[in-house]
């Protein structure tokens, strides 16, 4: 998921051709850009359609979640703007031989903030309206890191990983771009001035393009590492987006001599450049490191048809990029941007998302809001910045202020009213203070079998006080993955990562990725700590399985592959009375023509083998079926019925695998499905207690409410 650089739509319009008169509405100033070869600045109608592909495949992404690599929209945004931008601050300093920092500072805020804080108001009412617990008030904290341009930091602190569908996303996400794009041009500008300043005549824009080009090399190296290093901090951060921005200013300082290019070549470049974004589009997926190298495809694309896409035989003449239709998809391309994922997460709370009413009803209505923001904050505001928009002291300088006041104000009350009026339609269901749903007086959640209390769960019809509460979520997971850190254990922290006595006359060892570890405050508790000894032999994303997987980041986990042959071999060196193996059943193969069901039921048998070759026995217990993210499900609109369901098909399928792979190493296999479900549908909250964290992991305190079946488990296999 990736967001719209708005940037380009604010430019200054000093240096643009003239504006159309008062009776048609002048287009957004960066809509304007240089024709190298020409003496005076013209429109560029190729670039309004090459914005339009890239809001394009950003909105089909967020929305339908097709094409998989639709986040390398922002990309291609982040290419123009550092063209559009650049190019203008160059011809300024060229013109008048100076940098105003001020009236290019103000431009900038006049352009972007008025259509963004209509945006950020009317998501915040209308989160507070929609969502239960402390989500409304992360939506107002994330509402105040976007005014201040710093959204890509805060969301970094958070931890937020942009590809984890597992969990709730913030309405604001997207603002993450604009602030990566305002903080780097706080540089930027210093940067052309400084090195204009240095060097004179016709050797100025070689120093600049060589400036330009060690600023991009660095920050692209920077890119590759922190994408392998810390993912989801390299998403958000300026250094490893800035050369993004970068190459499109070469492409500004170098625009002159690659118009000089023979017509032919400019134009097979120009259709390579389409072509390669639409490859990324549809090749790249979540599981992509990004951006790092991966990025270097769609950026230079993006360089190509910025630099050659008005070329005579190109995309940009004489109807692809430069048709109507695609030319006012660029006009509202910003504002489509920023109303489109809040309408996505927000949406959600009413339609069930990834069903075509929900696609269809988002993409309107994104396109209605989008229409609406531009037509009464950016328009008026485009043409009030003109000053051959009208003729002088046709409108006073009050009128026109006023005017930009009541259409930001108009917006966002009908906005904040018409999310008010929408949900005041519907039944109040925010907690009533009492227990969970209409559980039947007789049913005590903390006595009642399992079973019983997950039936009467399934009858709740309201939210009532949850322990943990849903603000506690995301830090609610087993202490020995959140606070010990023992996710990944391996020869550093093998020692520090096992519990009980020392003494202890019986051991346990826990093998697998975060599924298995979920497992463990259960296991803990179940087992007294003096006579049972639990060590864990975790990895994330590492399933019991021989076969080479594909981690979230990497097209082949070979750590994982690493780690699990440390583990065997630790368990041989020193064999524990058990090992309880336990991993997600949906980790992607390398090999993409493989039989899953087969490969995976090899690899289990091969490791259960392995394991039982020590002497010690193998427990192999059955995944959680998958669920919703209780965070995102619950809402003031609905009652846990809503976030209720059915055993998924994956589960049924992996459990019929790992069965015949644990009978014929006859080893012990637990279904696990009672547990967490009753005739086959599972909620999400059982008592007052949430399943899981997100929709796969168990919450610490629901594995420990599972120690009586865990302890049957282990002796059955005893």
């Amino acid at each position: 998921m990736t967001v719209l650089d708005p940037t380009v739509r604010f430019t200054p319009t000093t240096a643009v051709r003239p504006v159309p008169p008062p009776v048609r509405a002048p287009r957004p100033a960066a809509e304007h850009a240089t024709e190298p070869a020409g003496p005076a600045s013209h429109f560029r109608a190729d670039i309004q359609g090459l914005r339009a592909i890239a809001v394009g495949l950003v909105v089909l992404n967020h929305v339908t979640g097709w094409p998989g690599g639709g986040y390398v929209g922002v990309d291609v945004f982040f290419v123009i703007s550092g063209f559009l931008i650049t190019g203008l601050l160059l011809r300024e300093r060229e013109r008048s031989g100076r940098i105003s920092f001020r009236d290019f500072y103000v431009r900038r805020a006049r352009r972007i903030l008025p259509a963004a804080i209509v945006v950020l108001a009317v998501t915040s009412v209308a989160s507070q309206v929609l969502f239960l617990g402390d989500r409304a008030n992360r939506v107002v904290e994330d509402s105040l890191w976007s005014l201040a341009f710093a959204a890509n930091v805060g969301f970094a602190l958070q931890g937020t990983d942009y590809s984890d569908s597992s969990t709730a996303h913030s309405p604001m996400q997207h603002f993450w771009s604009l602030s990566v794009e305002e903080q780097f041009y706080v540089a930027w500008p210093l940067l052309i001035l400084a090195v204009t300043a240095l060097v004179v005549g016709r050797r100025r824009r070689v120093a600049l393009g060589g400036a330009m080009l060690a600023v991009c090399t660095a920050s692209f190296a920077w890119s590759v590492h922190a994408t392998a290093a810390s993912p989801t901090t390299a998403y958000f951060s300026t250094f490893t987006r800035a050369w993004e921005l970068g190459v499109g200013a070469l492409v500004a300082v170098s625009a002159a001599s690659l118009h000089r290019l023979p017509d032919a070549v400019r134009a097979v470049a120009a259709w390579a450049g389409l072509g390669g974004i639409v490859v990324a589009a549809l090749a790249y997926s979540s599981q992509t490191p990004f951006p790092g190298a991966a990025a270097a495809l769609p950026v230079l694309s993006a360089a190509a048809l910025v630099a050659f896409g008005n070329a005579p035989g190109g995309p940009g003449r004489p109807w692809l990029l430069t048709s109507r239709p695609m030319r006012f998809v660029g006009d509202v391309s910003y504002s489509l941007y920023l109303w489109h994922w809040p309408v996505v997460v927000l949406l959600g709370v009413v339609i069930s998302t990834g069903t075509w009413t929900f696609a269809a009803t988002a993409i309107a209505l994104s396109v209605l809001l989008a229409v609406a923001s531009y037509l009464l904050i950016e328009r008026p505001l485009l043409t009030a910045g003109s000053r051959r928009a009208v003729p002088a002291g046709a409108q006073p300088r009050g009128a026109v202020v006023a005017h930009r006041v009541r259409s930001a104000a108009a917006l966002t009350v009908i906005g904040a009213v018409t999310a008010v009026a929408c949900v005041a339609l519907l039944p109040d269901r925010r907690p009533t203070g009492g227990a969970l749903g209409a559980m039947p007086a007789a049913a005590d959640a903390s006595l009642a079998p399992l079973a019983e209390q997950i039936r009467n769960s399934l009858e709740a019809t309201e939210w009532g006080p949850l322990h943990p509460a849903l603000s506690d979520l995301s830090t609610a997971r087993a202490p020995e993955w959140g606070i010990d850190l023992c996710l990944d254990v391996d020869g550093s922290n093998v020692a520090r990562c096992r519990y009980g006595s020392p003494t202890a006359p019986r051991r346990v060892a826990v093998l697998g990725d975060s599924i298995a570890l979920s497992w463990v405050p259960g296991l803990r508790a179940a087992l007294p700590a003096d006579q049972w000894a639990v060590q864990l032999l975790t990895w994330r994303e590492c399933p019991n399985i021989t076969a080479p997987t594909r981690g979230m980041k990497e097209p082949v986990h070979t750590s994982c592959m690493e780690h699990r042959e440390w583990a065997l071999d630790r368990i041989a060196e020193d064999p524990p009375d058990l090992v309880v193996m336990s991993n997600n059943y949906g980790a992607p193969l390398v090999d993409p023509v493989a039989d899953p069901s087969a490969v995976w039921r090899a690899g289990t048998e091969e490791i259960v083998a392995r394991v039982h070759a020590t002497g010690a026995r193998a427990l192999v217990l059955a995944a959680p079926p998958t669920s919703v993210a209780l965070e995102e499900c619950a809402t003031a609109l609905n009652s846990p019925a809503d976030c209720v369901l059915p055993v998924p098909d994956a589960y049924d399928l992996s459990a019929s695998v790992e069965r015949r792979a644990a009978e014929t190493q006859g080893a012990t296999w637990v279904d696990t499905r009672d547990w967490f479900c009753f005739e086959g549908r599972c909620p999400a909250v059982v008592g007052s207690t949430p399943v899981y964290i997100d929709h796969m992991h168990l919450t610490a305190e629901y594995s420990r409410r599972l120690a009586p079946q865990l302890l049957q488990a282990l002796l059955g296999t005893a």
